[in-house]
């Protein structure tokens, strides 16, 4: 049997809530893990896959013992490490709900006992039953450490100012960013989501009185820019000027960094670090894998697969989940100093268009219509009608600010260029009234059925 593999954990200081502090020039907040000597890393990978498998067995995990089992997986001997894990089956989000169908509340697929958690939240719910996650402290230590690894590596420190908007309550994604920020030692200033003028008017006002440090960016940064112009409070009083994605997200390969996995499974998976595509993965609590749904084995680096994690070390495990959504692994070597893959995402297989033979994602229209001023100003508000795959135009609503013919009918016109010369469809473009699209305080519906 290998040697186990020793990893230090930051220690806690006393009296507190979070780890002892370190230098604000220091590069990485973790370099043990971060920059560790990847065939060291590997090895721990190994012993934390077997570890992970042994509980499926010694619990046990009727879900994953089941899969197991069918496989031909009947012990944990059978699995050495991570070169094994193309064995096991895939589980995807609709076991879960048919586990806790089966066997309410919790399922057949816990490694723990819920009682032993300290936080329960449910998935949104947007394509189903809404699943529920359990955290005990080791498993929310995992992903503040995780969340303060990403932060600390776009600049973030101690002391500073932020704000978000994320949805609260049984929806876990709210408290887990609150929680993590907390933890790194930032002041965070949690707001309503939008989900009205009023509220939206609320947050503004508020960040006048108490501005970030850092501006707003998420789900619903347009909406309050839109709230804010309509009531003649000036962007730079409300810390809503000089919006930018983190470090990272244009450098290119067609993809997004990997920065999550959900927070069903990973809520903060990785990190861009700005010199090199893609997001740093925290592998040492997860082997993210862009697999061949179809063999179960990975794709060549470089291609799409589908996200696949097994997370490591945790009170409340999954084992080999499919995401189902897009993932392509890079490997070559970073400059920043990290040592491990790096991840891009690909967009949600459900949000895959198809038109005129060509499929894009609906990230990739977005940008093309972030680029057009007109549009994109105050915010932008627009819609897509899901085409049926034929060769019928794209339809595609955006909304306008102002009432002149000839800026309206410019708007669609370079709309129109702009989503033949990226994308390679024509498109059919509906400009709008401003306030015309239903507004959403956290994720809005872009995609609508003709």
């Amino acid at each position: 049997m290998p040697e186990p593999i020793t990893v230090s954990t930051p220690p806690f200081g006393p009296g507190t809530l979070g780890p002892l502090p370190r230098p604000d020039d220091q590069v990485l907040w973790d370099p043990d893990k971060q920059a560790m000597d990847p065939e060291r890393r590997r090895l721990l990978q190994d012993e934390r896959v077997r570890a992970l498998v042994a509980g499926v067995f010694e619990r046990p995990v009727p879900l994953f013992k089941e899969k197991l089992a069918a496989a031909g997986i009947t012990s944990p001997a059978d699995i050495g490490g991570v070169d094994d894990l193309w064995r096991v089956p895939l589980t995807v989000k609709q076991d879960l709900r048919d586990s806790e169908a089966a066997d309410p509340p919790w399922g057949g697929y816990r490694f723990c006992d819920p009682r032993r958690a300290v936080r329960l939240g449910t998935s949104t719910g947007t394509t189903g039953q809404p699943t529920i996650t359990v955290w005990t402290r080791k498993d929310l230590w995992v992903e503040y450490e995780s969340g303060a690894r990403n932060w600390w590596r776009m600049g973030y420190r101690p002391g500073m100012i932020v704000t978000h908007a994320h949805p609260a309550y049984l929806y876990g994604g709210g408290v887990m960013l609150q929680g993590t920020y907390e933890y790194l030692g930032l002041l965070s200033l949690w707001v309503p989501p939008p989900d009205t003028d009023e509220l939206a008017e609320q947050a503004v006002r508020f960040w006048t009185r108490v501005t970030p440090d850092i501006p707003f960016m998420g789900f619903a940064t347009g909406r309050f820019i839109e709230v804010a112009t309509k009531l003649g409070i000036p962007l730079a009083d409300a810390g809503l000027t000089g919006l930018k994605a983190p470090p990272g997200f244009g450098l290119g390969r067609g993809g997004m960094p990997l920065m999550t996995a959900g927070a069903e499974c990973y809520a903060y998976v990785g990190g861009p670090c700005g010199q090199s595509p893609g997001a740093h993965i925290h592998e040492d609590w997860a082997v993210v894998q862009a697999v061949d749904p179809a063999t179960g084995r990975e794709v060549a680096d470089g291609e799409w697969g589908n996200l696949t994690v097994t997370t490591l070390d945790r009170d409340n495990g999954l084992l080999r989940y499919d995401l189902e959504e897009a993932c392509a692994i890079l490997r070559e070597p970073c400059p920043c100093g990290e040592t491990s893959i790096r991840g891009l995402w690909g967009g949600r297989f459900k949000d895959l268009l198809s038109c005129q033979g060509t499929r894009f994602q609906l990230n990739e229209l977005e940008g093309v219509l972030r680029g057009i001023d007109v549009v994109r100003e105050p915010s932008l508000e627009y819609q897509v009608v899901r085409p049926d795959g034929g060769d019928a135009p794209l339809v595609v609503r955006v909304e306008v600010a102002s009432a002149d013919p000839a800026v309206r009918q410019s708007a669609a016109e370079r709309v129109a260029a702009g989503l033949r010369d990226a994308l390679g469809v024509a498109a059919e473009v509906e400009v709008l009234d401003r306030d015309t699209i239903p507004r959403a305080g956290y994720k809005a519906t872009r995609v609508v059925e003709p």
